[in-house]
């Protein structure tokens, strides 16, 4: 068996000058010290750096919040445009507009009853049929009328993607018979002769419209809408005036606008309460 020798604390003789080990002693001084290391806590530059590093992960989770939110308001503006520019290029090929063309089952191929394509009624305006109120109550149209016959008209004309051609008369439906959004829910497109719906509005026209209940429910309503008054004021800021009920971009749902200023935007809300409107022509 191997034995520890222990030095006993004892006044050298001069006489023998004998130095005296116990066992042991070397084994429990190590142990001794060993716990005391253990019993020390952090240093003042170790909980630095753990903070440090703490703050950095908080920061990127953020950033990269923000920059998912930036590239959704960044899509919605290039689907806006994309949308305009396909009306503009279908009334200048067709001397038409589309959703509205008298003889569309003439001139466009696939344009016929297997696909619930319809013809318009000439009056170059995409119209909801007959209700005085398109704004919120789209949820009763069908897709025979004008404006969803507007998506199926582009499509079948290669103007556009993210709409089935070969929808039949199936329900409405985002990304089938209407586009889908960036943000969420999809877009409509008609003619509003007022829009009374968007507050301090006084224009009128054929409005792109962002959705988001509006093929299967109520539209409007505080958290129901397609966009957060922030990301509505940055579209709003990127293609016209920052202001929801002015210019080409404006601002509807309830909530949407500052309870101070309805010529602002509610950007201090979380809550999606914008129904933001593009009017892509007089």
């Amino acid at each position: 068996m191997k034995t520890v020798l222990r030095l006993i604390p004892v006044i050298p003789s001069s006489r023998t000058g004998l130095i005296l080990y116990e066992p042991n002693f070397l084994e429990e001084e190590k142990m001794k010290q060993i716990l005391k290391t253990n019993e020390k806590g952090f240093t003042l530059v170790e909980l630095a750096i753990v903070m440090i590093i703490i703050g950095l992960l908080i920061g990127g989770v953020l950033k990269g919040q923000e920059l998912i939110e930036n590239a959704k308001v960044t899509s919605t503006i290039s689907q806006v445009k994309g949308f305009q520019a396909a009306l503009v290029t279908f009334r200048d090929s067709y001397a038409a507009t589309p959703g509205d063309m008298i003889n569309a089952s003439d001139r466009l191929q696939g344009c016929d009853e297997g696909t619930n394509c319809q013809d318009g009624d000439g009056d170059s305006l995409i119209e909801f049929g007959t209700d005085t109120d398109p704004v919120w109550d789209l949820v009763n149209g069908t897709l025979t009328e004008e404006n969803a016959q507007a998506w199926k008209h582009m499509a079948l004309a290669d103007l556009i993607t993210g709409v089935d051609v070969t929808t039949g008369d199936d329900p409405a439906a985002w990304g089938a018979s209407h586009p889908a959004s960036s943000l969420r829910g999809g877009y409509q497109l008609y003619f509003d002769s007022d829009l009374e719906d968007v507050a301090d509005a006084t224009a009128s026209g054929h409005v792109l419209r962002m959705s988001n209940g509006g093929l299967s429910g109520t539209v409007g309503e505080e958290g129901s809408a397609p966009a957060s008054g922030l990301q509505a004021a940055n579209i709003d800021r990127k293609l016209d005036d920052g202001r929801p009920g002015s210019g080409t971009v404006l601002g509807g749902g309830e909530a949407c606008v500052s309870e101070d200023d309805v010529t602002a935007y509610n950007e201090m809300s979380d809550q999606k309460n914008c129904v933001p409107y593009f009017l892509i022509d007089g």
